[in-house]
């Protein structure tokens, strides 16, 4: 079967199970990208608000969080929060990979965002998404991890890199000053 889901009381043991063995369990919550069935639950969250499927093959789709929206970043919040409840990781992995930027480049919430944060551009404005979702996690005693993506506009503060595409994410990241993992 594809698409099922774990309860809050199966993920506690899979974490319990784990934990004996000595294994951290590192959840994986996508954003920016990758998260179109959650934009199909939550259209107002997209950039465009309209009527979103959830796909049903691999891929990269344009649908994306809107990142002028400020719901956005509370409902990320609110996701994270029960995220962290489930998983004691020190670690949080957002995924941050695959991004396309048309629709914050048609959106005009995400274009008014660039402009009153004096960002260079999509890329800057996918850099401050992420850094607010890091805020939110360094305030809760946790680290982000994100693929190597993350670093496209300038990486957040003591974010961890998971570079995917070969040795020049990491390497970029440790001229940055950060921890990196290569896959």
């Amino acid at each position: 079967l594809y698409g099922c889901y774990y309860t809050k009381k199966e993920i506690k043991e899979i974490v319990a199970y784990g934990l004996s063995k000595h294994v951290n369990i590192v959840p994986e919550i996508e954003m920016p990208g990758h998260c179109q069935s959650a934009l199909a639950a939550y259209p107002h969250l997209s950039c465009n608000g309209g009527n979103i499927k959830v796909e049903t093959e691999w891929g990269v789709f344009k649908e994306i969080y809107c990142a002028g929206n400020p719901d956005t970043y509370q409902f990320l919040e609110d996701v994270l929060t029960e995220v962290l409840e489930l998983f004691p990781s020190k670690y949080i992995h957002i995924g941050g990979d695959e991004v396309p930027k048309f629709r914050w480049e048609h959106c005009e919430k995400c274009q008014a965002k660039i402009s009153n944060q004096n960002l260079k551009n999509e890329e800057g404005l996918q850099s401050h998404f992420l850094s607010k979702i890091n805020d939110f996690l360094k305030k809760n005693d946790r680290v982000m991890i994100g693929w190597d993506e993350i670093a496209e506009g300038g990486l957040p503060l003591q974010s961890i890199v998971q570079s995917w595409r070969g040795f020049e994410g990491a390497e970029h990241a440790i001229k940055e000053g950060h921890a990196t993992i290569v896959s």
